[in-house]
């Protein structure tokens, strides 16, 4: 076995250390979403690695032994989004998710949240070790998690991660206090009398709720497992005014339904744009969105708008503070590794070197229900937007 009390640590500096009250403070790693609660004494750490530049694991060790430590490894909680709804969570540390490592151990934990480093500047490593991984961080990062790491095809878990059981109702998640009330008031404030499209449609929920008010509407997916599943939801000949096509937006020929010999007053896209901007889902979507956009634009009338609800740059932010004083850190936009929401250079971009235009731009607020659900999370979403809504026009 080799020797590492040589070894030399460093603090990691993108490490934020929270004051909690009572004596105790988190250590949150926030580009890997790793959180530590412990004494005060802890977050002293930071001040014995840098004022010497690192130090060497023995050295360490024997910091750490001068006086035990119990720790929380709150991992579990990360984003602190759960831990504010379990009241027992900063009780005395006889819980059950308290332990007291040793020297060893503890520099081991260290090591692996990446508070600590073995080079200066240690490079990312975002590699998921075990299966549990995959579950860590909140309802945003596990979706998040599942696009980075897993590239789990859409189709796989999208309905299930959305929709409850019976695919007739939302889950009870920012899906339904923000972007499920914000489209039920403005279909039925915009949509009345028009003739309307929605393009990767999925199982039909939000189609059918364009029908309560258009004129009519179309939804159009790729999937014919999700068109199938649409139409065995919501029949024709109790909906006469919706239909479900399977359709290929990169060729209109394709599929059900002559869609390409037909023109729209509204075409929608929700939670589907950002699958023009990263290649690991569907690469054919992101080499010829140049082309998905020119066949949208066939599909407008003249006087027609493209619509888009999409992720908000926001919504993979890290999030601290609480109820009154919510705190959202960014970790990455030009340069991403979650690659879940574009920038808004990559999005305006796309949109203006193919003849649209931007009308206007709206940032969906969070219902006031979802506060009994999650206070903290509602004050957060009530202050950075999740969502936004673009309105484009065909530039004249």
């Amino acid at each position: 076995m080799s020797d590492t009390s040589s070894t030399t640590w460093y603090w990691n500096r993108n490490t934020i250390i929270l004051p909690e009250g009572g004596g105790l403070c988190r250590l949150f790693q926030p580009n890997y979403r790793r959180n530590i609660l412990g004494p005060w004494r802890l977050a002293e750490l930071s001040d014995l690695l840098l004022a010497e530049e690192g130090c060497t694991e023995s050295v360490l060790a024997e910091w750490l032994s001068s006086k035990p430590l119990s720790i929380c490894d709150a991992t579990d909680f990360t984003l602190w989004a759960s831990t504010v709804r379990n009241s027992d969570f900063l009780a005395e540390p006889k819980d059950r998710r308290w332990f007291e490592p040793g020297p060893a151990e503890l520099i081991d934990l260290l090591r692996e949240h990446h508070f600590i480093e073995s080079q200066p500047e240690e490079p990312f490593d975002y590699e998921k070790r075990s299966f549990g991984d995959r579950f860590r961080g909140t309802f945003f990062e596990q979706i998040g998690t599942e696009a980075l790491y897993h590239r789990v095809v859409p189709t796989e878990w999208w309905t299930k991660q959305k929709f409850a059981d019976d695919g007739r109702s939302i889950r009870q998640t920012p899906y339904r206090y923000i972007e499920e009330t914000f489209l039920d008031a403005y279909f039925a404030e915009n949509f009345s009398n028009l003739d309307v499209l929605e393009i990767g449609s999925g199982t039909g929920y939000f189609t059918r709720k364009m029908a309560c008010h258009a004129r009519s509407a179309v939804g159009m997916d790729y999937n014919p497992d999700y068109i199938a599943q649409a139409r065995d939801l919501y029949p024709p000949e109790e909906n006469s005014n919706l239909a479900f096509e399977v359709g290929d937006i990169l060729d209109l020929s394709k599929g059900s339904g002559n869609i390409h010999n037909r023109q729209f007053d509204r075409v929608i896209l929700i939670d589907t744009f950002l699958f023009l901007f990263d290649p690991s889902y569907q690469p054919q979507l992101v080499e010829n969105r140049g082309r998905v956009m020119q066949n949208i634009k066939k599909l407008l009338k003249p006087d027609g708008r493209l619509l888009i609800m999409d992720p908000h740059p926001f919504w993979l932010t890290p999030w601290i503070g609480g109820e009154t004083h919510p705190v959202g850190i960014l970790t990455e936009y030009r340069h991403r590794h979650f690659k879940v929401v574009p920038t808004l250079e990559e999005m305006t971009n796309l949109m203006c070197e193919n003849g649209y235009r931007i009308v206007r731009i709206l940032e969906p607020p969070i219902h006031p229900d979802y506060k009994t659900i999650s206070p903290r999370a509602y004050a957060f979403m009530e202050q950075f937007p999740q969502w936004w809504f673009w309105e484009l026009q065909a530039a004249s």
